[in-house]
């Protein structure tokens, strides 16, 4: 074995090793009628990462703690102690008191009005689109989501899987219809120059680029789903335009005035591969809209 997988190798013990040990300390320290759980949460494009719930009192919602960052703090010297304190304060602080009827999610009646959609790429989800209802849109996928809106953490996101869809009798169809009547509502639009976003400077002679997202910057690339948005954007914008998948979150338009799309995937790949998490990464694309038309089309 060489120094490279030993290296590995004694890694994942370590890693093992700290999750045992954060384990035990938010148990002892959780006290009773306390849940704690952890697994491997699967985000977006296959990524899996370290998480835990900290459930009191049998509560019915309780806050995902994603456990890298408090792996890194350990590796930099922080206690194991501490990061069970810093969990166990960040839970409690974070667990609304809501609650849920006994048939939520039985009934659609209560699901309609929240649903929403998101984007993410095809090809590097391919296994999680087989449990789940979705929309083709050239090499992007739809999903469906409930969007749960608390004041004390934020949005959270429940999403549609297919015996949702089949409990409730309904088609793909519909469920798109829904989402997209309540997405503006909820996650209104937001199309700004990116200059703005940055409070920058726009250099001289330099084409103006737009971010286009939804006000709370929440799964914002959909957008380009909504009703109208498209040419809303070509209007304001002045010209037909690429787009530029920036994340999950959100694209870029760049005014089209014959640049080579060659030449705008190779600076949409870099940045996407470096400064882009590898869960948040939409696709390595380059799409135009021309006025008047539906959607998008790819490009390269």
């Amino acid at each position: 074995m060489d120094g490279k997988q030993n290296n590995k190798k004694n890694t994942k013990m370590r890693e093992k090793e700290y999750y045992e040990l954060l384990r035990r300390e938010l148990e002892q320290r959780a006290g009773e009628n306390v849940d704690v759980s952890f697994r491997e949460v699967r985000k977006n494009n296959g990524v899996y990462k370290k998480a835990c719930t900290v459930r009191f009192n049998d509560a019915q919602v309780a806050p995902t703690v994603y456990l890298e960052p408090y792996y890194d703090h350990y590796l930099h010297g922080e206690a194991v102690a501490e990061s069970a304190d810093n969990i166990l304060k960040y839970c409690r602080c974070k667990t609304p008191g809501i609650t849920f009827p006994d048939d939520f999610f039985r009934d659609y009646g209560t699901v309609k009005g929240r649903l929403g959609i998101k984007l993410i790429g095809k090809k590097q989800n391919e296994t999680f689109l087989q449990d789940v209802p979705y929309m083709d849109f050239e090499d992007m996928a739809g999903i469906f989501y409930y969007l749960l809106e608390n004041s004390t953490f934020g949005n959270g996101m429940i999403v549609l899987r297919n015996m949702d869809m089949e409990r409730w009798g309904l088609t793909v169809d519909q469920l798109y219809k829904d989402a997209l009547e309540n997405c503006p509502r909820m996650l209104p639009p937001v199309l700004r120059s990116l200059s703005d976003v940055l409070d920058v400077l726009q250099p001289a002679g330099e084409d103006e680029l737009y971010l286009l997202t939804n006000d709370s910057a929440l799964y914002g690339a959909a957008v380009i789903l909504y009703p109208g948005m498209l040419q809303e954007a070509a209007d304001y914008i002045g010209r037909d335009y690429f787009v530029l998948p920036s994340s999950v979150h959100e694209v870029i338009l760049l005014p089209d005035r014959g640049e080579d799309p060659r030449e705008l995937i190779q600076i949409v790949s870099e940045i996407n591969h470096t400064q882009v998490a590898e869960e948040e990464i939409l696709l390595d694309a380059v799409y135009k809209y021309t006025s008047g038309d539906d959607f998008i089309r790819r490009l390269v």
